[in-house]
């Protein structure tokens, strides 16, 4: 019997935000070599900036540090003309979380439906979270996401039945500053006006 079932279609938001959290949990020496070389660079244009090539020098250190996923934002984009070019659709998974392992199917209720090997919670090396999915990472290059509104206002048991099914603790990705005054301001906007 499954604790939980989720059955959830992918789309570009989800398929950005794994790729996304991909890159924090298993890019990390990659992420800083990127912000010190870009540090480096930035104060090395400061020093050279009455010529011109120290100007570029500043926009390359700029470029570094705030193209952070640039490289998996274009594997997605390729990911999603290959989906969009097949006309099928964006996948859909079926995941039952049992006391024992993951039962995942794929495609579920369509004459294509595919059960996928069962995971254990042994398999997975990674958990991360944000505000919208919880994901799961069985191997540095692929991963599932749970979309938690469908988790029917049980986030947190299911967090905590993942954390001790797997002895792991959940990466939990905060939104930069930046992103949050964004999202205040949007959802300012989108509220109807006060008296």
């Amino acid at each position: 019997m499954a604790r939980f079932d989720v059955t959830m279609k992918h789309g570009e938001d989800s398929l950005f935000a794994l790729a996304h959290m991909q890159y924090d949990l298993f890019c990390t020496r990659n992420f800083i070599a990127r912000n010190l070389l870009s540090a480096a660079l930035i104060l090395l244009g400061a020093y050279f900036m009455s010529r011109v090539w120290g100007i570029f020098l500043i926009l390359y250190g700029i470029y570094l540090m705030t193209s952070t996923y640039a490289s998996s934002n274009h594997t997605v984009r390729k990911l999603i003309a290959q989906i969009e070019a097949s006309g099928k659709g964006y996948p859909s998974s079926r995941y039952r979380f049992e006391e024992k392992r993951i039962a995942i199917t794929f495609h579920p209720g369509q004459k294509d439906e595919e059960e996928l090997a069962p995971v254990s919670y042994g398999d997975l090396i990674k958990l991360g979270e944000d505000g919208k999915y919880f994901y799961l990472f069985p191997n540095p290059h692929g991963g599932y996401c749970i979309p938690k509104g469908l988790l029917n206002g049980k986030q947190k048991e299911f967090a905590a039945f993942l954390e001790e099914k797997t002895g792991q603790r959940f990466y939990r990705r905060r939104p930069s500053p930046l992103r949050r005054l964004r999202e205040w301001m949007r959802r300012r906007a989108e509220e109807p006006e006060h008296l």
